[in-house]
């Protein structure tokens, strides 16, 4: 293992050591340019410098974030762009005071989002009388179906925990897309109910017309304004549309059509994040000079981050063992997971995602067993032969797709876990 971490590790300091060179170098440069050349010549050569040397500086910080990502990694500590995150995390928004948003801020969200809600505001989910006069015949506003699975929210209130801008498509395209209008709620997970038992715990999207904005005087009141729950057993046959067998449709399914594509240059999409609050302004920088470390490890074939380390001799694969919910468990090492996976990184046919690294080594609690689930491109419900795992309050982070923002379960096989005290 020692031979491959002095690898990876290398491969950042020698990044490191390349950008703080050519800082100097530029500003020696820069220097000479403005003392010992003279004239229009010399200040080109300073001016041109400078810039390199601003340039080279932001590598340089770039790489000094991932070498600190690195070493808590060694040391069992939270990832950073978590660290700094975890004002985001559903627990700190629930507990947080009411969020203060300025005019220019709403107008802003309203431009770039499609609404003017933000990460911690307090909503109403409208009455099904209210959600139902905004459906199609099957149940859809704007291609995004309004589930079964959502009525027990009518009348209740919550915060918005994330705003829908940015979502992959693994329907078609596998791309990313943007949706307009649309936001997840802390606590809003769809339990599978009107879709053959579904497990996979995705949470659910609200569109902005489904939903009312608490103010300051009615959050005081303590109790949703309108909370007559009666209508909520009025006649939802509209919501039967594509959940019976042997074809599925939900809103993972139907994302391709509720969304339209994202370019691949937009400066809006640069934005959203910071704009809805998906993401807390440290933590957004952490990720973006991150993403631009890593494509600069692409174009020199250096390592990205985060990556596997591999043993200099094959240990063996560790041994797979039946968990249940509730159990405590360990997060194995990048090295015995990557002994776990085939070239195209997956163990049974389900992969190991990238994210999922930044957990090693970290102690967590399972949340449920995942049997069968809804294949999300043929619409047929799954069974896997061998279970996965969902662990409690760990998710996707959406930071290697730009701040991706469907904060989705992330799937863990028994052999990527250990039994905490094993």
């Amino acid at each position: 293992m020692t031979t491959h971490l002095n690898f990876v590790l290398k491969s950042y300091v020698k990044s490191a050591v390349a950008f703080g060179a050519l800082v100097t170098v530029a500003l020696l440069c820069a220097i000479l340019g403005l003392y010992g050349i003279a004239n229009t010549l010399g200040l080109a050569v300073t001016a041109l410098s400078v810039l390199v040397a601003l340039t080279a500086v932001t590598l340089a910080c770039a790489s000094a974030i991932v070498l600190v990502r690195y070493r808590r990694g060694v040391l069992g500590k939270q990832d950073l762009f978590l660290e700094l995150n975890r004002s985001r995390e559903p627990a700190a928004i629930q507990a947080t005071a009411r969020v203060r948003t300025t005019r220019l801020r709403r107008w802003l969200a309203r431009r770039l989002l499609g609404h003017d809600l933000v990460v911690g505001d307090l909503v109403e989910v409208r009455s099904w009388a209210e959600i139902c006069a905004t459906l199609d015949e099957h149940g859809c506003l704007e291609q995004l179906p309004f589930m079964p699975e959502m009525l027990a929210m009518c009348g209740q209130r919550a915060h918005v925990f994330r705003c829908a801008h940015r979502l992959f498509d693994y329907r078609k395209t596998r791309r990313m897309r943007h949706m307009d209008g649309a936001v997840l709620l802390v606590g809003a997970v769809c339990d599978g109910g009107g879709h053959g038992n579904c497990e996979a715990a995705c949470h659910t999207m609200w569109k902005a017309a489904w939903l009312r904005r608490v103010g300051i005087s009615d959050a005081t009141a303590g109790s949703p304004i309108s909370s007559d729950r009666s209508d909520a057993l009025a006649d939802t046959a509209i919501l039967q549309f594509g959940t019976h067998p042997p074809r599925y449709a939900c809103q993972l399914t139907q994302l391709h059509a509720a969304s339209r594509p994202i370019g691949n240059w937009s400066v809006t999409n640069f934005f959203r994040p910071l704009v809805s609050g998906n993401v807390a302004p440290a933590a957004f920088i952490v990720g973006w000079l991150t993403d631009l470390f890593n494509e600069l490890q692409h174009q020199r074939q250096g390592v990205s981050f985060p990556a596997f380390e591999v043993p200099e001799q094959d240990g063996g694969r560790p041994e797979e063992t039946r968990l249940e919910a509730g159990d405590r468990v360990v997060v194995r090492s990048s090295t015995e997971i990557r002994a776990t996976l085939n070239d195209q990184l997956e163990h049974r046919g389900l992969g190991f995602e990238l994210d999922m690294l930044k957990h090693c080594g970290r102690r967590h609690c399972v949340q449920s067993e995942v049997k069968k689930l809804i294949d999300i491109v043929t619409g047929e419900m799954r069974t896997m032969k061998t279970p996965a795992y969902i662990l409690r309050d760990i998710h996707f982070s959406g930071e290697r797709q730009q701040f991706n923002a469907q904060y989705e379960p992330l799937f863990w096989r028994a052999v990527w876990l250990r039994r905490d005290g094993d």
